[in-house]
């Protein structure tokens, strides 16, 4: 422990903030997290490496006998795979006991969550087996048996990759629904807005452990969905991308999140880039008014804010 640190805390107490019992209780703090042995660390990344290289390695046997394996078997494999994985995940936990507590700190809870993560791919791939029949519904139920299995497994464990998970099987549910209901290409890009909606109102109630990443998924979600739109009506495309900004700059306004002022900018870049591709086919063109309008907005952020009165003292 650094002297430098004994003394700050030290000041505290003397400023009356902390108690001398409080004072020894950071010290013993600081000094057995200072204390934790590197063995530890290396424990972990071997951990990881080895997650990995055996998935990689039953990845490999699965592929090299899939083509002589009847479909039943290939379910059988892959749903072997995903209790495997499940399992493996449990017992890295402690027991079921573990599960479903909001406590996602700690190597055994990141390792977990990564075989959780793997465990909803490997069901998804199972479902998609099970009902491949040459036509799109069982990449479609593949999708949503995959969304499930991955929100199950964050609420059990709640971590980044678990958010990952769920982002990128949600992002693929407007366009499976679409393919099941056979509806236009439009309305899953409205769908995909709507998902995205979900996941900003999500963060922005704290449904998940990292805000940021929160955000930034919907923001994805919601600017690929008004892409998406683009390719039928570009007005819409662009009134989206632009309701998607003010999302992103009220919320800023409330939140402070880095993620959602650069999530606005981008959309207010795609709004006007799908406006000028409409008005001329010229691809300078675009790329020139994309750069008046950053440059007249940065301008104006910038005056605005040397102009504003500091705060006193």
């Amino acid at each position: 422990m650094g002297t430098r640190q004994r003394v700050a805390v030290r000041e505290l107490v003397e400023q009356g903030v902390l108690s001398e019992a409080q004072f020894e209780a950071v010290m013993t703090a600081l000094a057995t997290r200072e204390s934790r042995p590197r063995g530890k660390i290396l424990a972990e990344i071997a951990a990881y490496v080895g997650a990995g290289l055996v998935f990689c390695g039953v990845a490999l046997v699965i592929g090299s006998s899939w083509d002589d394996l009847a479909r039943g078997g290939r379910v059988a494999v892959l749903l072997a795979v995903s209790f495997g994985l499940v399992l493996g995940a449990i017992a890295v936990l402690g027991g079921p006991g573990t599960l479903f507590e909001r406590d996602p700190h700690g190597s055994r809870a990141r390792l977990a969550a990564a075989l959780l993560a793997l465990a909803a791919g490997a069901i998804a791939g199972s479902v998609g087996t099970a009902l491949d029949n040459g036509t799109d519904d069982a990449a479609s139920w593949a999708v949503i048996a995959g969304l499930v299995a991955a929100v199950l497994g964050y609420r059990a464990v709640p971590s980044v990759i678990g958010m990952l998970a769920c982002g990128g099987f949600s992002a693929f549910l407007p366009a499976v629904l679409g393919d099941l209901a056979g509806v236009h290409d439009v309305w899953c890009g409205l769908g995909m807005l709507v998902v995205g909606g979900i996941w900003f109102a999500l963060t922005r109630i704290g449904g998940f452990v990292e805000t940021w990443l929160g955000y930034a998924i919907a923001v994805g979600i919601s600017l690929i969905g008004a892409v998406v739109v683009e390719a039928d009506d570009w007005w819409w495309a662009c009134l989206l991308s632009l309701l998607v900004a003010v999302a992103c700059f009220a919320l800023f306004a409330e939140r402070r999140s880095t993620v959602l002022v650069i999530g606005g900018g981008l959309a207010v870049a795609l709004a006007t880039a799908q406006a000028v591709t409409e008005w001329t086919d010229s691809t300078l063109a675009v790329a020139v008014a994309v750069l008046v309008a950053g440059s007249v907005v940065l301008g104006g952020g910038a005056f605005m804010l040397t102009r504003a009165p500091k705060p006193s003292a």
